[in-house]
C-alpha cells in the first residue's frame, strides 16, 4: 500500500484503495442523488439490509426517501443494450440503521454492479473483486460462496411452500436440529430435507466439496458454474458454504459473503440477482456486491491511525521562516507535516520533531 494512503483515516484509506481497484478493472463511477421516490424501496423492502427507511414529503407532495441502498437505483437507471455489459462502481452515503449502534446513521457503502449480457467471465470477475476487496481490508479474511441454483433444485423437491420457507430459514441459521425436526413434520419431504441438511454440513477442501456435490446429484449446470468460479479464486481465502443464501425472490446463481477476523458479521454481501432485474422490468442479468463500511467500525477503532506523518513542534525562539522552511524540507521527502507549538491530545503522528531556536532539538 502506498505511503500516501497512510495520510488518510482508516475508512477513507479503504475506500480509496477499493476505488482504485475497481477502476483498474474498468468499472466507471456511478453518481446518484441522496434520495429517491419511496415507492422504489417500498416494493423491495426484503431486498434491503434494513426495512427502516427515512422518508419526507417533497414540495410537490411526493413521498421521498433518503436512499438506504445503491443497487436499486443503479438497476432503475440501467439502459439495456444488446450483447453489452455495463460495469459500474460506487462509494455513496446511504441512510439506515447502523449494525453497530442500532440508530439511523449516514453510512458509506462501496461496491460494484455488473449488468447486461453477463456470462461466466463476468461472474468470475465480480467474485474475484469481492475477494480482492476483502484482502485490501484484511489479510485475515474469508469469502464464503454458494450457488442458489443448487439449493433451489433441492428445495423444489419439497411440495409444501411453507416447508420450503422453513427449510431455507434453518439452512441460513445452520440449525441442524430444526432441519431434523422438519423431516418428521413433513415426512413426504424427508429425502429433500436430508439433501439440504447434507448441503450445509459439507466440509473439506473446495475440490472435495465440489466432488461431494456431484455425488449428491446437485444440479449439473449450477455445479459447473460454481466450480468454474471457484477455480479463479484464491483457495486459501475461500470456503464453499451453503448457508450463504440470498433472498429467493431476488437472487439466483452465485451468491457470496465476505468476513474479516474481528468482525462478527459479514462485511461484504453479493451475488447474481437476475430475479430483481426481472421484477424491475429488465431482461438483462446482473451480479454485484456491496462493502458495508459500518460493519468495519469496531475493526478500524482497534487500529492505530495517523492524522499526519510528522508533528513539527516549535518554540517561541523559532522564527516563521525557520518553522515553515523546516516543514517544507520534510514535505519534500514525501511526508505530511503539521506545525504546532503544542501537540493536541487527539492528534496521532508517526513522528515528532522538536524545533528549539529554529534548530532540531
Amino acid at each position: 500500500m502506498s505511503d500516501n494512503l497512510f495520510k488518510l483515516r482508516g475508512e477513507e484509506r479503504i475506500v480509496h484503495s477499493l476505488r482504485s481497484l475497481y477502476t483498474s478493472y474498468g468499472y466507471t463511477k456511478f453518481k446518484m442523488s441522496r434520495f429517491e421516490e419511496y415507492d422504489l424501496y417500498a416494493g423491495n423492502k426484503d431486498f434491503l439490509v434494513s426495512g427502516n427507511i427515512i422518508t419526507f414529503t417533497d414540495t410537490d407532495g411526493a413521498l421521498m426517501a433518503l436512499k438506504p441502498d445503491v443497487t436499486l437505483s443503479i438497476v432503475k437507471g440501467f439502459r439495456e443494450e444488446e450483447e453489452c455489459v455495463s460495469k459500474v462502481s460506487y462509494d455513496e452515503k446511504v441512510y439506515r440503521v447502523s449494525s453497530s449502534s442500532g440508530v439511523f446513521k449516514e453510512i458509506t457503502q462501496v461496491g460494484i454492479e455488473c449488468l447486461g449480457d453477463i456470462e461466466g467471465v463476468e461472474l468470475g470477475e465480480v467474485a474475484m473483486l469481492a475477494q480482492k476487496s476483502l484482502l485490501l481490508i484484511s489479510d485475515d479474511s474469508m469469502l464464503t460462496i454458494s450457488h442458489m441454483g443448487i439449493t433451489e433444485a433441492f428445495l423444489a423437491m419439497i411440495p409444501s411452500i411453507t416447508a420450503r420457507a422453513e427449510a431455507l430459514k434453518f439452512m441460513e441459521e445452520k440449525n441442524i436440529s430444526a432441519l431434523d425436526a422438519l423431516k418428521e413434520k413433513y415426512p413426504e419431504s424427508r429425502d429433500a430435507v436430508l439433501k439440504l441438511r447434507s448441503l450445509i454440513l459439507l466440509n473439506g477442501s473446495n475440490e472435495e466439496v465440489i466432488k461431494k456435490l456431484s455425488e449428491m446429484g446437485a444440479d449439473k449446470k449450477s455445479l459447473d458454474e460454481l466450480e468454474e468460479v471457484v477455480s479463479v479464486l484464491d483457495s486459501v481465502h475461500l470456503r464453499i458454504d451453503f448457508s450463504v443464501l440470498g433472498g429467493m425472490n431476488y437472487y439466483n446463481g452465485i451468491t457470496f459473503r465476505g468476513y474479516v477476523k474481528g468482525v462478527p458479521e459479514s462485511v461484504i454481501s453479493g451475488g447474481q440477482y437476475d430475479k430483481l432485474m426481472a421484477r424491475m422490468g429488465k431482461k438483462a442479468k446482473a451480479i454485484g456486491f456491496a462493502v458495508y463500511m459500518d460493519a468495519l467500525e469496531k475493526l478500524l477503532e482497534g487500529r492505530d491511525e495517523y492524522n499526519v506523518d510528522v508533528a513539527l513542534v516549535y518554540d517561541d525562539d523559532s522564527s516563521m521562516s525557520e518553522v515553515l522552511g523546516k516543514a517544507e524540507e520534510i514535505r519534500k521527502t514525501g511526508k505530511s507535516v503539521s506545525t504546532m507549538k503544542k501537540i493536541p491530545q487527539k492528534l496521532k503522528s508517526r513522528e515528532v520533531i522538536y524545533l528549539k531556536g529554529g534548530e532540531d532539538a
